[in-house]
């Protein structure tokens, strides 16, 4: 099923809302989720893009920044989404890039999350985020 995407601009509110809910409820099968940045080359057409969309999950939120993606994955952990990116770039024939952060190893609220998260995607990719 295709998943929607959601305006950049509700992002780290989407992140602080997820944190809430999960301390809210204490439930631990929620505690853990992921955030990750899949970057597309320039090159990449509609239909790949189209593709990727079809991957993930209804529960996964999809964000669209600058043609690339931002994918916030509830429940969760790093190896899950390390395996779910690692599939996208091998089948983007890409470099294996770990652009990966997950609450709360990463972040014990949403400020230091998006933080982390800033940081991997800079180092990783030389993009400085702007969300």
């Amino acid at each position: 099923m295709s998943t929607d995407f959601f305006p950049l601009s509700s992002f780290k509110a989407l992140v602080s809302h997820h944190i809430a809910l999960i301390e809210r409820f204490e439930n631990p099968q929620l505690e853990e989720f992921s955030l990750l940045f899949l970057k597309l080359d320039d090159d990449t057409n509609i239909e790949i893009k189209k593709s990727i969309q079809i991957v993930f999950r209804d529960s996964d939120i999809i964000f669209d920044y600058q043609d690339n993606y931002i994918i916030l994955l509830p429940k969760t952990d790093w190896s899950g989404a390390y395996e779910l990116l690692n599939g996208l770039q091998e089948f983007l024939d890409q470099k294996l890039q770990d652009s990966i952060v997950t609450y709360p190893d990463d972040g014990k609220n949403a400020d230091e999350l998006m933080q982390s998260f800033k940081n991997v995607v800079k180092k990783y990719y030389n993009i400085s985020l702007e969300i």
